[in-house]
């Protein structure tokens, strides 16, 4: 096994920056970089010591220095850990020393986590959980992030893992005697067992995708006729100008997008082109139909009116009654320039009175969004899918089960209990393959 090195912290001007050694050259790496034998430290204690350049003869940096035992690290090897200041010639200097070494060499990406993977220092799920507290932007996310890298899911993962032995080992132990029949007992008990299964990971995967919601963030299309105020929202909403406001129809074109952080939930905004039956500009009905196929698969659509010229509701909002679900908002936006109230509601569905430019009724909008990110994304008690991987696996073993009868060969019959348990332990990495482990831990950053 190779001897690793990368900065595992953000590249740039700091405070401090921190450089991880993994491997079994580890220690000997920071013994060249030090003036005292490494055998007078203890491990796992922070000491204060002068980085040398011994080649040629010159103080790096005074920085703060740890090394772990094999077993007692991140990654379970031996392990460095060295606290320099942020500069960037410092850094530049650390990194030209460090791989200077014979038995050193940069760290891939995700390297790191994946060596504490296979040395047994953490599951699949709880790496993944990792990648995602390192990503993660918004409370709810960390919320999440943090339950995962706990091993909440690989609890669940587990349980049903031990379950499924056992129920090979009852049916295995009368493969082995096949003159003997199965007692109407056991099989009841069996047939129980995995009904009870099933029902667990049906449950499980009927989470309206949640997990996976929180963690790529939860889409909000705002769609509407051109000039209705859509790229207004989207600047307020953003607190900054991102989209050109304009009185000319067709000034929006294609989906333009923002990030921001409502209560805690991550937002995707995405305005999109305003929406008319009679345009001849081939770029504008590009920019049209680009607008329904975001909207359609947005989970959240917002759907703009402009209150000055809606004498009819029902007229002004037809072109997009297919879009409405019950986690629309309907908005009637520049009520500043109308001297009559409009209408509240629309069919079962409220309409919000606003002015984006007065910012009239603007906290009832945020409060809306804010309820219906609840609604589809709030962390359960139980936790959640977070990856179509996953789903994929659990939708494999729940076919596997489905399959599954005690009535038909014995051998198939543990078969498919079998095929359901790999497909579970694909998830966790008790059963796995390079091209799984390739995939998750190359979307990790140097360093980690």
């Amino acid at each position: 096994m190779n001897t690793i090195f990368a900065q595992c912290s953000a590249y740039g001007k700091a405070g401090v920056s921190v450089f991880r050694i993994s491997g079994p050259s580890a220690h000997h790496a920071l013994q060249q970089l030090i003036d005292i034998d490494i055998s007078k430290l203890l491990p796992r204690t922070l000491y204060y010591k002068k980085i040398y350049n011994k080649k040629n003869k010159s103080i790096i940096d005074e920085a703060m220095v740890v090394f772990f035992e094999k077993g007692f690290s991140f990654t379970g090897e031996e392990s460095v850990e060295i606290y320099t200041h942020g500069s960037l010639a410092v850094i530049k200097l650390m990194n030209e020393i460090l791989i200077s070494f014979d038995d050193l060499r940069l760290a891939e990406p995700g390297e790191f986590a994946r060596r504490s993977f296979l040395n047994g220092k953490m599951d699949l799920t709880s790496a993944e959980g990792l990648a995602d507290l390192i990503d993660a932007e918004t409370e709810m996310q960390h919320k999440q992030a943090i339950n995962q890298l706990g091993g909440s899911l690989l609890k669940i993962y587990d349980n049903w893992r031990k379950n499924l032995l056992e129920l090979i080992g009852l049916i295995e132990a009368y493969i082995d005697f096949p003159d003997e029949d199965i007692p109407i007992s056991t099989v009841s008990l069996v047939n129980d067992l995995v009904q009870k299964l099933i029902n667990e990971i049906r449950v499980h995967l009927d989470d309206g995708n949640r997990g996976e919601r929180l963690r790529n963030g939860i889409k909000l299309a705002i769609i509407g006729k051109p000039n209705v105020g859509k790229s207004s929202l989207l600047n307020y909403l953003m607190r900054r100008e991102i989209a050109i406001v304009s009185d000319i129809a067709g000034t929006t074109r294609d989906v333009i997008e923002g990030h921001l952080d409502i209560g805690g939930f991550p937002i995707i905004l995405q305005d999109t082109a305003g929406i008319r039956s009679h345009t001849q500009d081939l770029i504008e009905q590009e920019g049209i139909s680009r607008a329904f196929r975001v909207a359609k698969n947005s989970d959240i659509k917002i759907i703009i009116l402009d209150a000055s010229k809606c004498e009819s509701i029902k007229e002004n909002i037809e072109e997009f009654t297919n879009l409405i679900d019950d986690n629309t908002i309907i908005l009637a936006n520049k009520i500043d320039m109308l001297n009559q109230v409009l209408n509240t509601q629309f069919d079962q569905y409220p309409i919000i009175n606003i002015s984006i430019k007065k910012e009239h009724n603007m906290d009832i909008l945020m409060n809306k969004i804010e309820e219906i990110a609840k609604k589809i994304a709030s962390p359960t008690e139980s936790p959640q899918i977070t990856r179509a991987r996953h789903r994929a696996q659990l939708e494999k073993a729940m076919e596997y089960l489905s399959m599954f009868s005690l009535q038909e060969d014995l051998v198939l019959a543990a078969e498919d209990l079998r095929m359901t348990m790999r497909s579970i332990s694909n998830i966790t990495g008790k059963i796995t393959v390079d091209e799984i482990l390739g995939e998750i831990f190359s979307n990790f950053c140097i360093g980690k």
